[in-house]
């Protein structure tokens, strides 16, 4: 009797199919309400992810599964690139964090100022 459950419970188990994570996926999309297109994830594909993209005033929207995702943020002349990684359905719901862009945007001054008056003194100001 032992036999014929685990029998069955291993094939109730063979049967089952694999649920795979969901993400929302978009491309270069321009605005975050045209990211509403549901992406089936592969068994390796484990997290969600969404980059945004903001250079000469222009904010382009990329969102995904990932197997690998590393959020983080990039700052450089042009404009910044910002990632961010979730692991639930349907999770990439957001045009990703908003906080760190504003402070992207206010830090870079801030440290001039602040480098400004170490170097040269407030008097060189």
């Amino acid at each position: 009797m032992k036999a014929v459950l685990v029998a069955l419970l291993a094939a109730g188990l063979a049967l089952q199919p694999g649920t795979a994570l969901q993400c929302y996926y978009c491309k270069a999309t321009m605005d975050n309400e045209d990211c509403k297109q549901v992406q089936n994830c592969t068994l390796s594909e484990t997290q969600c992810q969404t980059e945004r993209i903001r250079a000469i005033g222009l904010t382009i929207i990329n969102k995904g599964c990932s197997s690998h995702c590393e959020e983080g943020l990039q700052d450089d002349y042009l404009g910044n690139r910002n990632v961010t990684c979730c692991s639930t359905n349907l999770c990439n719901t957001g045009g990703g964090a908003h906080a760190p862009q504003l402070v992207v945007i206010t830090l870079p001054p801030l440290l001039t100022t602040v480098l400004s008056l170490l170097l040269w003194g407030p008097s060189q100001l």
